[in-house]
């Protein structure tokens, strides 16, 4: 199982800086097969996500963000999973979703998944979960949408391609916890946010 962790910022050069700071160096301390650093001063999320992924090798892609770190154990853990899911992987595409560690104000909260529900309603998985590169591509990558709802859009394409979901409580994606982020203070401005995210699931479901 060959994983590119892939981290991509875009806007202020300061998210580059940020980048090199504290996601690159958690990812390559995992050890994957590859770290590819994408910034697009003039870019999106989508955008600079995307082009990061036509620039992998890999057979599995891994999105981290800029301001949010892999543990030491994530990659065995995805190894772990996949080796676990080869009968399933012959018959379906699988999603390997791992666990979240939000970090507070600097004090770490214990790893767990959100709730799970249809994907044709909301999200539950995070942007750190691994997508094969192959499915990635059929999908489309990424599009542009609001912070934050370009990952459920993503996932969403996957499962209503036949995508199936593992989760992998042992692969811990930590989170830094912004309040003031884009996806949060979208999410404070009711209309828009509904707005935004019927926009995305009609994108998908129709």
């Amino acid at each position: 199982m060959n994983i590119s962790v892939l981290v991509a910022t875009y806007g202020d050069d300061g998210w580059r800086t940020m980048a090199e700071q504290r996601a690159v160096p958690s990812a390559v301390a995992a050890e994957p097969f590859e770290v590819i650093a994408e910034h697009q001063p003039d870019g999106t999320v989508a955008s600079s996500r995307n082009a990061a992924a036509a620039h992998a090798s890999g057979e599995w892609l891994c999105f981290l963000d800029g301001d949010d770190q892999l543990e030491p154990g994530f990659i065995p853990a995805m190894k772990a999973a996949h080796e676990r899911t080869d009968v399933i992987m012959e018959t379906h595409d699988v999603l390997f979703t791992p666990a979240v560690q939000q970090l507070r104000k600097g004090r770490p909260r214990p790893p767990f998944f959100f709730p799970e529900c249809s994907l044709t309603t909301g999200n539950w998985l995070i942007i750190g979960t691994l997508v094969s590169k192959s499915l990635f591509d059929e999908v489309g990558g990424f599009d542009d949408h609001p912070h934050g709802l370009e990952d459920w859009q993503l996932w969403a394409k996957c499962v209503k391609a036949g995508a199936s979901i593992v989760k992998v409580p042992k692969a811990v994606y930590i989170a830094h916890y912004n309040q003031k982020s884009k996806h949060h203070m979208l999410a404070r401005d009711r209309k828009a946010y509904m707005e935004a995210y019927e926009k995305a699931r009609l994108s998908v479901w129709g």
